[in-house]
């Protein structure tokens, strides 16, 4: 049974204990299995040796950018030229869902593959363990180069905090990065010296990173070795203050405002004003990267990704912040671009999720999967290739025990959230289909008893199955159903 093991779980460290001690195992497994792929490639026969080389991977990580905020999913707001041209040239996922809309859950399953259950990451600012065998470290072991630069957020509460190189660094060699903040005027990272290096006077942080991005990406060229760059962006998240000349290209009056804002309606236009600016700002820079790329040659070879670890809900629900069931805050934007493999215009409204998209970048990449990730490949949904196709996304957020958490799923149709765990209620329960824009909740509605309760064993069997103590230790004896 997956999970812990076969007992109760018996806390935060001592989950830990038995955690790490598994964890153990299947790290050698993976770089076992990274090895055997190394070893065998050795004896490829002459048709194999003619297959094209492994590509790059470009993975561009925003914060906070939510799905919705895109052209090609009908924002009027949004100026993103160089993301919709991504878009048109690759594959769009419209259903990608972040597992846990917070940083750090969602950025430790991004790296590990695998559920805060396994990782006790269900919080922000606490250390993802560092026997973990991540994305990098599945790449690196396939003949990759790997950097990161950016923000990491998955060591602990240091702000804005130096990462030692090693273990800490989960498989990434060059590092240009620093743990946790948002300060984009006068930001500082780290690279091999505990010493900070700031930002350079006047320069926004993001257009710096993305300078970081094209030298090395430069300094690449000519090499034999595929690589995987991570730029990770702290924006569109708060502060929603962008240089002033993207500011003043949108007027908070002028902003269409989605159907389901309710609240504070100046307030969400002054916050959307600056959101946008921040997106306008992440699209020049993508607009860069890509540029980079085809001055180099590379674009042909290049497997370039755009998401986020979560969206924001400005208001949405009358809701201001993440961490919400709602699809402002649990849809992301997922656009693959990759001129070498796969064709341009797909658009796929398949389920996929954050815990996904590790096992399905080595797919699409043939790079091994490691063992022991909860995530699927579905590599064949953006080759438009037929092949198993995700059912359902199990979200959660916050620790097990306490009283603010919730669990819920989200379906091809239906939405359901339970909050409070055990002793809690139905929270959320909406019919995506008749209502895109959630404002009809059936969570208490008599008539909907039914699906209710449907919905509700299918939450139930996803805590059993992934080892949450939600709904109580999930041993196998317990009479889980009940509740």
């Amino acid at each position: 049974m997956p999970g812990f093991g076969d007992g109760a779980i018996m806390g935060w460290w001592r989950a830990r204990g038995l955690y790490m001690h598994r964890r153990e195992f299947l790290k050698k497994a993976a770089a076992l299995a990274g090895a055997a792929f190394v070893e065998n490639s050795l004896d490829r026969t002459a048709a194999q040796a003619q297959a094209p080389p492994l590509p790059n991977v470009l993975f561009i990580l925003c914060d906070q950018w939510r799905a919705q905020a895109l052209s090609s999913a009908g924002d009027p707001n949004v100026r993103a030229p160089n993301v919709d041209a991504m878009a048109a040239a690759g594959a769009r996922l419209t259903h990608c869902y972040s597992n846990s809309p917070l940083c750090t859950p969602c950025r430790s399953m991004l790296m590990s593959g695998r559920y805060p259950t396994r990782t006790n990451c269900f919080v922000n600012d606490v250390l993802m363990p560092l026997e973990e065998y991540c994305v990098a470290e599945a790449f690196r072991d396939a003949g990759y180069s790997t950097g990161y630069i950016g923000k990491w957020h998955l060591d602990g509460d240091p702000k804005p905090g130096y990462v030692e190189p090693g273990p800490h660094r989960q498989g990434w060699d060059y590092w240009a990065a620093f743990n946790r903040g948002h300060d984009y005027f006068s930001g500082v990272y780290y690279e091999d010296s505990p010493t900070p290096i700031s930002v350079p006077s006047g320069k926004f942080e993001p257009d710096h990173q993305t300078d970081l991005a094209i030298n090395w990406i430069a300094g690449r060229v000519g090499e034999t070795a595929p690589w995987f760059l991570t730029v990770s962006f702290g924006p569109p998240h708060t502060p929603y203050r962008a240089p002033q000349a993207y500011m003043d290209l949108f007027d908070p009056a002028a902003l269409i405002l989605r159907p389901n804002v309710s609240g504070d309606v100046t307030q969400a236009r002054t916050d959307l004003r600056g959101y946008y600016a921040l997106i306008k700002n992440l699209d020049d820079n993508i607009g860069r990267l890509l540029q980079c790329l085809s001055d180099n040659g590379l674009a042909d070879d290049t497997v370039v990704v755009l998401t986020a670890d979560h969206g924001d809900m400005h208001y949405s629900q009358g809701q201001v912040h993440k961490s919400k069931p709602w699809e402002e805050s649990i849809g992301v934007p997922f656009i693959v671009r990759w001129p070498g493999g796969l064709s341009a215009g797909r658009v796929v409204d398949s389920l996929f999720a954050s815990i996904d998209i590790h096992p399905t970048l080595c797919g699409l990449c043939g790079v091994p999967i490691p063992p022991g990730k909860d995530g699927a490949d579905y590599s064949h949904l953006l080759r438009g290739l037929p092949g198993p196709e995700r059912q359902s996304v199990y979200l959660t957020i916050g620790l097990p025990s306490a009283a603010s958490a919730w669990r819920g799923v989200r379906t091809a149709q239906y939405t359901y959230a339970w909050k409070g765990g055990v002793s809690g209620a139905p929270w959320v329960l909406y019919d995506n289909f008749a209502d895109p824009y959630q404002m009809n909740n059936l969570a208490a509605d008599p008539g909907s008893q039914a699906l209710r309760d449907q919905l509700h064993d299918l939450l139930r069997q996803w805590v059993y199955d992934v080892g949450d103590s939600f709904f109580g230790p999930p041993s196998g004896v317990e009479n889980w159903r009940t509740y």
